[in-house]
């Protein structure tokens, strides 16, 4: 199964620190990738970002996403739901 998590920032993110947390997030994110967990990632709007997880339930894509470097450092809050996607690319 799929599911999205809609990242955003936090309100009172310190926006240094983001930009400190950002190189480690994506290289978290290239390794999610390269291992298969995640199939696609992106900023989504000007305050956050977006992922698609593979994971059996909507439980195991959370703790997928709290391992994100952003999530840790408590920068970002998350959604995750199920896609259920109508037409997929490859």
């Amino acid at each position: 199964m799929y599911f999205m998590s809609i990242n955003k920032y936090k309100p009172d993110a310190d926006r240094a620190q983001i930009n400190k947390t950002i190189p480690l997030h994506r290289e978290w994110a290239r390794q999610q990738l390269a291992a298969g967990v995640l199939v696609q990632a992106g900023k989504w709007g000007d305050h956050g970002g977006m992922i698609v997880v593979r994971a059996e339930t909507r439980e195991e894509a959370d703790k997928v996403v709290n391992q994100d470097p952003l999530v840790q450092a408590g920068l970002i809050t998350f959604e995750t739901a199920q896609l259920h996607a109508a037409v997929a690319f490859t």
